[in-house]
């Protein structure tokens, strides 16, 4: 991803995705030690034989999650497009924020009556700085007066 703003306007959107490293080290990390735990026990039935197969089973589902990964946030000139709210009109938008949520930097934005406000964590994103969203809402939200709300 192009940390540059001039890309943004190239491109006339802001895409924020879910990390494929993150998910694809972590997974891999946990399905090691699953798998260790699981060939070095020396019951087949125990504690151990569970852990190790939960963690496994995680393991193997980061590592899906890493080859699948989603758009979590698209940044444009109509507004500001989710997966779960889809499309909000930046006239629908009063204020965002930045947060710090046991150590995950979330995003959230206060909307008007039809919409509800909404959370989306980043810590599994692949953005680099929080202030690449700032300079995107900053250069899409020409005409409309959307403040970041200070916490």
């Amino acid at each position: 991803m192009e940390t540059n703003i001039a890309a943004v306007n190239r491109r006339n959107f802001f895409e924020i995705k879910e990390s494929r490293k993150k998910f694809l080290f972590l997974g891999c990390g946990a399905s090691v030690v699953g798998a260790f735990l699981l060939a070095f026990t020396p019951r087949f039935f125990s504690v151990v034989t569970l852990i190790g197969a939960l963690i496994l089973g995680v393991g193997l589902l980061m590592i899906y999650k890493g080859f699948n990964i989603k758009t979590l946030l698209i940044i444009s000139r109509e507004g500001i497009r989710t997966r779960k709210q889809g499309l909000i009109l930046w006239e629908n938008i009063e204020t965002y924020s930045f947060d710090n949520v046991s150590k995950s930097a979330v995003f959230s934005l206060q909307c008007k009556a039809p919409h509800e406000s909404l959370l989306i964590d980043l810590s599994m994103s692949d953005l680099n700085h929080i202030r690449q969203i700032r300079e995107a809402i900053d250069t899409f939200t020409e005409g409309f007066e959307i403040k970041e709300e200070s916490k």
